[in-house]
């Protein structure tokens, strides 16, 4: 089955980056009183730690003027005094940074929550991965490390010094105002609007740029992955040679986009940096407009003026970290806005998909699925016609028409590439289709047994394993006896003694350990304590030999399961009542074979 790529994506810094923020703050503070509690608590301290930095930015100029006064009293009291607003200080910092990354683990939580739940549902991760990706590339990494980085970025970093900036320019800018008058907090605020100016400039290459890293960071990830998970299979090719090549060519893409995007950082970096240090300098240059100037200060004893000197300097000097603390947040703006983008397109996209199925093939709550245990067929396909999702055009069956008699079973037989496994796909919902198909069973009652065997990763016990995808609880702890007599029967019993117990993880990965055989007959297990009605199997037991074969298709009939299986070999047809040949796409053979049973 062939998966739709659509072409890489370009993203712009501007407006629509800080609305898909907005958008996407329902996510983030989905848990909303929690996350609201702890932005209140890093806010409190934030806010703190700002009363307790002016006592101690102004202790300075209390000591110039208790060692000009030669005031050793009033010394060991500004030093007392001093010491402990530090040790505040220190505290008030260590709380903000605690509260800022709970609140940043919580967003996080919270967003990665709200991603599962869109890319779970409806199948929306098979869509993605196995059919149409609509240009979400790497889903799984904008469900990790986008969403890490947004939250991260956006708890430590933006929402504390957002919502603290206004206030405190404003408090800082009227003690400016009473210092050194108009002119001077006029500069400043000059200076920072020069500041935003050039950074508005700098930063409009960085968004795009930081989501083809992160695009290329995905793909350099996966492709370690695939050559992890096909170790085997790509040792037997010896193509270690090949995959040293490609490995060192997707990392060279990842290289090039890396260095593109430092080139453009550096600019910024640059004139971030120039204006954050160069603001000392302007907190003395203020210094003329109330001596020179205004005069403002002539009245003064040497030591007055001193200590005046140091306050305004820590004023000037801290109303300008305050602004040059805000454009120090377009770079982490800039690389936060790729985030934005690449996660909000995944929501939109999984909502979009949600809300307009195209075909009732697709949803839950299908007619087409409706139980009518007193008719006399199972399944019922007249004109059954279907091809590829990703393209409409392409027909791999047309006009296929046969009746299941209820408590019968069906042998789906042809060549390779046929159609078998997608006719597999429609039955299950996982295509869509056009003609009628009518299921007599529940959705609940069907199980479907693909021919690659799935174990989820995580190193779970053999029991979790087999009672996947259900939760080990107490409803399904009593069928430990069934477990056992299963594996016997299917030649498994030697996994009871390399697992020790049924409940204790394991320190392997099951798909990484068992042969291939060995995961059919695990997950045919796994399928016979489902209990279902209907069993789909494609190609489900072609990895074992013909008597466990057998062995398996008795277990089936001896539970009445009503099982369809795609399957090449001659000797399953003794296992069966109706045959489907397909020899071509549009032509098909149903019939009886009870007689030609050997």
């Amino acid at each position: 089955m062939g998966k739709l790529q659509v072409i890489e994506k370009k993203f712009e810094f501007g407006f629509r980056v800080f609305y898909n923020l907005f958008r996407l703050f329902p996510h983030i503070y989905s848990n909303l009183w929690f996350t609201l509690a702890l932005t209140a608590l890093t806010v409190a301290a934030s806010v703190g730690n700002e009363i307790v930095n002016y006592k101690t930015g102004v202790i300075p100029g209390k000591f110039y003027v208790a060692l000009i006064e030669k005031d050793e009293p009033k010394f060991w009291h500004i030093f007392w005094v001093a010491s402990l607003c530090y040790i505040g200080l220190c505290l008030l910092m260590a709380l903000m940074n605690f509260f800022s990354w709970c609140l940043y683990i919580q967003q996080r939580k919270n967003l990665v929550q709200c991603l599962h739940k869109i890319y779970y549902k409806n199948n929306f991760y098979y869509q993605l991965n196995g059919v149409d990706d609509h240009g979400i590339d790497n889903p799984d990494q904008r469900i990790t490390q986008d969403a890490d980085k947004l939250t991260k970025l956006l708890g430590t970093s933006i929402i504390p010094t957002v919502l603290l900036s206004p206030f405190i320019i404003s408090y800082y800018g009227v003690r400016v105002w009473e210092t050194a008058g108009g002119w001077g907090f006029g500069l400043i605020f000059a200076y920072f609007a020069i500041g935003v100016i050039i950074n508005r400039i700098l930063i409009g290459p960085i968004t795009p740029w930081a989501a083809r890293v992160e695009k290329a960071e995905g793909d350099f990830r996966y492709k370690h992955v695939s050559v992890r998970v096909n170790a085997e299979e790509s040792a037997f090719f010896k193509s270690s040679e090949f995959e040293h090549i490609f490995s060192d060519l997707s990392f060279n893409v990842l290289f090039r986009r890396l260095f593109a995007f430092m080139c453009w950082r550096f600019p910024s970096q640059f004139f971030q940096s120039f204006f954050d240090y160069y603001g000392g300098c302007m907190s003395y240059i203020l210094q003329l407009f109330p001596l020179f100037v205004f005069h403002m200060y002539d009245n003064l004893s040497p030591a007055a003026l001193s200590g005046q000197i140091s306050n305004n300097a820590f004023y000037f000097i801290y109303l300008i970290n305050c602004f040059t603390r805000l454009t120090d947040l377009a770079m982490n703006i800039a690389e936060l806005g790729g985030y934005i983008m690449r996660v909000s397109e995944f929501v939109d996209t999984g909502k979009y998909y949600q809300s307009a199925i195209e075909n009732e093939a697709f949803s839950s709550s299908s007619d087409s699925s409706e139980k009518t245990s007193g008719d006399e067929n199972l399944i019922e396909a007249e004109h059954l016609s279907f091809g590829p999702p990703t393209n409409s055009n392409i027909r791999i069956i047309e006009n296929l028409s046969f009746n299941l008699p209820r408590n019968k079973t069906m042998l789906i037989t042809g060549d390779s590439g046929i159609g078998k496994t997608s006719l597999i796909r429609v039955i299950a919902d996982l295509w869509p289709h056009q003609g009628i198909l009518k299921k007599h069973y529940e959705k609940s009652d069907a199980y479907f047994l693909p021919q690659k065997p799935y174990f989820p990763v995580g190193r779970l016990s053999l029991k979790q394993q087999l009672i996947f995808p259900a939760e080990e609880n107490e409803k399904n702890t009593g069928n430990d006896d069934e477990i056992v007599r299963i594996l016997h029967e299917l030649k498994l019993g030697h996994l009871l003694q390399i697992v020790g117990n049924q409940y204790d993880p394991v320190d392997f990965e099951w798909q990484d350990t068992l042969s291939p055989g060995e995961q059919q007959r695990l997950c045919f297990a796994r399928m016979l304590l489902a209990e279902p009605t209907i069993v789909c199997l494609d190609e489900s037991t072609c990895n074992v030999d013909e008597g466990i074969e057998n062995a398996m298709y008795e277990m089936l009939r001896k539970r009445s399961i009503t099982y369809i299986t795609v399957g090449h070999r001659k000797s399953l047809r003794s296992h069966h009542d109706f045959e489907l040949r397909i020899p071509s796409s549009s032509s098909f053979l149903f019939h009886e074979i009870h007689n030609q049973k050997f």
